[in-house]
């Protein structure tokens, strides 16, 4: 048993430092001293702030992807070592046990900065899965956050063409042309779905992938999408919305796919249906040979 310190939510929109100590890890455990961990904002702040969809009980742990170094192994383990580099699903705390599905050992040449984005790689990849893009198809992304930036560029590495980034900052724009896009436009134009329609030579893209968490942004989505397009629900939407069904969704024949991470299988990977582990090892390849920047 060792010392750890962890951040918590204690109370809804206050944090704290808890201090306590650590069990040995189980049988199908590791136990992984953490190195950088990765603050995904939009989901944290929806939980500390106990925003719709999400738990309301407090205290509750925050963060959800880091590296570290592997520091003891169950009994039962024989993928890892004592002082393997990993990556994979923890809170913000100091060491934790982590069940060896949800724990990639991190390749030559990845940073420990950039492993720990790997459970942010690995939603924004589940949902690029899914959408089916097909090579040459137009592909819009909403929302440039943390998960929509990882997302565009996974997209375009799955062979997006054009490859169209909205949002209403500038400066996240700026950084997805840097990062690959081949249009951007700012939504704070009110015709700005007007400049993806001139894109996609006046038929909207075949893929939509909404990554925002606000509701209205996926009206957006459903108007800006050719007919017959996929629209991909991958922001965690907080609250209400309301839809024209049958002119933007049933009479454009669009296919709605849910794309939440909880979706994916736990042990066995299937087609655009791939494990946390499969997809982690993909998501850390693609860094490590600078497909994609993190």
């Amino acid at each position: 048993m060792v010392n750890y310190r962890k951040i918590i939510a204690v109370e809804k929109g206050k944090m704290a430092l808890e201090e306590g100590v650590i069990a040995d890890p189980s049988d199908n455990e590791v136990q992984v001293r953490a190195i950088s961990s990765v603050i995904s904002p939009g989901t944290e702040r929806a939980f500390i702030l106990a925003l719709e969809n999400t738990k309301s009980t407090f205290p509750q742990s925050v963060g959800y992807s880091c590296s570290g170094i592997v520091e003891k192994v169950g009994n039962s383990v024989t993928e890892f070592k004592v002082g393997d580099y990993v990556a994979g699903i923890m809170h913000h705390q100091s060491i934790g046990n982590i069940p060896v599905e949800n724990v990639v050992k991190i390749p030559d040449g990845v940073s420990f900065d950039e492993a720990a984005f790997v459970r942010i790689g690995v939603i924004a990849m589940q949902a690029v899965r899914k959408a089916k893009i097909e090579l040459c198809e137009g592909v819009l992304v909403i929302g440039m956050g943390l998960i929509g930036q990882t997302a565009m560029q996974l997209a375009k590495v799955n062979g997006a063409y054009p490859l169209i980034c909205a949002d209403k900052v500038e400066s996240k724009l700026k950084l997805a042309k840097e990062n690959g896009a081949d249009v951007v436009v700012n939504t704070e134009n009110e015709n700005w779905i007007d400049e993806v329609m001139e894109a996609t030579e006046g038929k909207g893209p075949q893929v939509v992938i909404e990554s925002t968490g606000f509701p209205l942004p996926i009206v957006s989505a459903f108007q800006a999408a050719r007919r017959f397009g996929r629209v991909i629900l991958l922001g965690s939407t907080r609250g209400d919305t309301t839809v024209n069904f049958y002119r933007d969704v049933h009479k454009k024949a669009l296919t709605i796919i849910g794309a939440h991470i909880s979706s994916n299988p736990e042990f066995e990977s299937y087609p655009n249906h791939w494990t946390f582990k499969d997809n982690a090892k993909a998501f850390l390849s693609l860094i490590k040979n600078r497909r994609i920047n993190e």
